[in-house]
């Protein structure tokens, strides 16, 4: 999928002022922003880069404001990245930023936001046209290991990190909890899908099964898009993991279906060393699959993108990956 440039209604626009008394919070008074940029990458919380007055490079992120109406799964995601670039960088070798203050109390402005180390070097998605495929090869191959370390990190539940009551001791009462909560959603907003919500519901209710085969809850970064994804242009090591506000306790396929490296031999292969799945994990990166489409069409009508390719090109995937586990059943 081609990267689109869309406007979310979740992004909060900061004043000047309001960003010098943010950076006063975090490092003290007198420490000022000389270069503030905002970052358009993003499709939820705003984020900016900014220069300091004593010349440190630091990333601001703030979370969207408590007015704006948000898909239940996205409530307290700042508080999960926090947690979870923390317990990343407790593993070590596994390159996150540093996470330098964080406020959940709506200090100073009603928004939670918080300051991260800035990470140099180039998103894969801008690099990735411009590289030859040795050189994709090798970060796919480094992906792998990197992804390996973080999913090295277990969880005593399945489920959500920030919100409790979202957390389950098998994999299979997690996952459908996770897709009745996204079809609560979509009714909430009336999105409509090719299938009744019910029928959805239960296509993923019949192949419980194939999922509690799941036993350990492994901590899974779930959006490893290339645009997640920071490279040394010059070295090609990949410099930084970005954006794991939505990280959650579950099955290690989650991460290649959500970052779209399903299909990446060389990832797949240093990740879990095969690149074709069996039966079991087949049906499973079908329902992630189901799971990620329904996000990604939901979303938009939350966000009130003005751009519908997005939500015409994620309805197809849907429609196809409906299809085919139908044929399953």
């Amino acid at each position: 999928m081609g990267v689109i440039n869309m406007e979310s209604i979740t992004k909060t626009k900061l004043t000047c002022k309001q960003i010098y008394i943010m950076t006063e919070v975090a490092f003290g008074k007198g420490t000022k922003p000389v270069i503030i940029t905002e970052l358009s990458d993003g499709y939820f919380n705003s984020a900016y880069f900014l220069s300091l007055s004593n010349g440190f490079k630091t990333i601001l992120k703030v979370a969207p404001s408590k007015a704006i109406t948000v898909m239940k799964y996205e409530k307290n995601i700042m508080e999960t990245e926090v947690y979870v670039l923390n317990k990343i960088r407790s593993v070590g070798d596994v390159p996150v930023p540093k996470v330098l203050y964080y406020t959940g109390s709506g200090e100073k402005i009603k928004n939670q936001f918080f300051f991260m180390e800035y990470i140099e070097g180039v998103p894969l998605n801008k690099l990735h046209n411009k590289i030859t495929e040795t050189q994709y090869k090798k970060i796919s191959l480094d992906l792998g290991t990197l992804v390996k370390k973080i999913n090295s990190i277990e969880g005593i539940y399945f489920g959500n990190i920030s919100q409790q009551d979202k957390r389950f001791q098998t994999w299979g009462e997690t996952f459908l909890s996770m897709i009745k909560e996204l079809l609560e959603d979509a009714a909430d907003v009336k999105v409509q899908f090719p299938y009744a919500y019910h029928d959805i519901y239960n296509i993923v209710y019949e192949k419980r099964q194939v999922l509690n085969l799941v036993k350990k809850p492994a901590l899974i970064h779930k959006d490893l898009w290339e645009g997640n994804i920071f490279v040394d242009p010059k070295t090609m090591k990949i410099t930084g993991l970005i954006d794991c506000e939505r990280a959650i306790y579950g099955d290690i396929l989650l991460e290649p279906v959500c970052g779209f490296l399903l299909h990446n031999e060389n990832f797949m292969k240093s990740y879990i060393g095969k690149v074709y799945l069996d039966t079991e994990e087949e049906v499973r990166s079908l329902l992630y699959q189901l799971y990620l489409y329904l996000i990604m069409v939901i979303e938009c009508t939350y966000r009130k993108y003005s751009d519908e390719n997005s939500s015409k090109w994620a309805t197809s995937q849907l429609e196809g990956v409906l299809a085919e586990l139908l044929k399953l059943s």
